[in-house]
């Protein structure tokens, strides 16, 4: 019987987790452009797109990514070392962040200068604030309301992601002294958070109630839930039994149906309940051997692979495009803009996003791998963060 991919030795990539990836992508893709489109109704597409999940499957595949290596192994809790993992990770995320803010910041200018050139009229842009770069590039601007969603809206995620690359070290540490018994303290921590905050808080206007639980403490229960995940499917790589495939289905239609319901902010149930779908669509995308075939499709491992700089750069290329349909196309809002950004649109995105990837990212996984280990037993990185996110 031929071994699935998913039981690749460490050090080579695992087809069907970039898979996921590119998932993670698409709806993150697919949110933003219907908000570009004018919030279109399309028939089931508009309300799968409409409850914005893209965040949560984001978080949930962050601690699937990070935890894989240990679940592997659960002898590398012991041999784990914080600077090395730091070390690797900063130099995987960060110049690529960096060249995306300078694109968000520069890209209406140049659009400007070509239109002036073409002989057109365009007003220039005003460049933020200081406080508002400084705040992104130190990963803090989720902390203001004023600056979480400046220069490039998607990227408040960004912060939330580096909050979990230093939670993670806190988490093995406890997982090896105590086991998934101090994992299930955290997520009462999590919850317990939830619920206090979000009752001191809930009567604020909006985004600081959004923003108190969409740190990495408020979104920790979703992390845990991808850490869970990678345990589980890694038991199960070989392939799932139709008893638990039909239950893990049963689970996450359970979940989702939760998710989408009329809850309190305060409550996390909607995050609780979206870590328990997307965990489930991951143990099923990964050790369901028909499923996880159709995530391995070089296609959508390709995206995978190349998504963390097609996330970093699809917000303002997609928004500008969007723009360009409405003022030279005569486009306006409605299922026709929504399906031409869904097509035509994704072009310009894809290959600003490959520009990056190349001349960018690419280095920056190769001088992340290069980052030298202080032991022969030193875990090794899980591997580009999990939009590559």
């Amino acid at each position: 019987m031929q071994t699935p991919p998913f039981a690749a030795q460490d050090g080579q990539r695992i087809h069907s987790v970039d898979g996921l990836r590119a998932l993670a992508f698409l709806l993150v893709f697919a949110f933003h452009t219907w908000e570009f489109a004018g919030h279109p109704y399309v028939p089931i597409v508009s309300g799968v797109v409409s409850q914005n999940t893209r965040p949560d499957f984001f978080v949930v595949l962050t601690g699937f990514v990070l935890f894989l290596p240990f679940a592997r192994n659960p002898a590398r809790t012991e041999t784990f070392e914080v600077r090395p993992y730091l070390r690797r990770r900063l130099r995987r995320i960060v110049l690529p962040y960096y060249v995306a803010l300078a694109i968000a910041i520069l890209l209406p200018q140049l659009l400007v200068v070509m239109v002036r050139a073409a002989g057109g009229s365009a007003s220039w842009q005003p460049f933020p604030p200081f406080a508002d770069v400084l705040t992104h590039l130190t990963f803090t601007h989720i902390f203001f309301p004023e600056y979480w969603a400046g220069i490039n809206g998607s990227l408040w995620t960004m912060s939330l992601e580096m909050q979990l690359y230093l939670i993670l070290p806190l988490l093995i540490l406890l997982f090896a002294r105590f086991g998934w018994k101090a994992l299930g303290w955290a997520l009462v921590i999590s919850l317990a958070y939830r619920v206090i905050v979000g009752l001191w808080l809930g009567g604020e206007p909006f985004p600081v109630p959004f923003l108190v639980g969409a740190n990495g403490l408020g979104r920790l229960m979703e992390f845990l839930a991808g850490m869970a995940a990678a345990w589980l499917a890694f038991r199960w790589r070989h392939a799932l039994t139709p008893v638990v495939g039909a239950f893990l289905t049963l689970l996450i239609v359970l979940g989702y149906l939760v998710a989408i319901g009329d809850w309190p902010a305060w409550t996390g149930l909607r995050e609780l309940a979206l870590g328990l779908t997307f965990g489930c669509v991951i143990v099923v995308g990964i050790a369901g051997r028909r499923v996880e075939m159709i995530f391995a499709w070089r296609p959508m491992s390709w995206i995978g692979f190349r998504a963390y700089s097609l996330f970093l750069v699809h917000q303002p290329v997609a928004w500008y495009f969007s723009e360009m349909l409405t003022k030279y196309a005569g486009v306006e809002d409605g299922p026709l803009k929504l399906a031409l950004m869904w097509t035509v649109g994704f072009l310009p995105v894809l290959g600003v996003g490959l520009l990056l990837f190349r001349l960018v990212e690419l280095p920056c996984i190769r001088w992340a791998k290069a980052t030298p280990r202080s032991t022969p037993r030193q875990v090794a990185d899980a591997g580009p963060p999990v939009l590559s996110t």
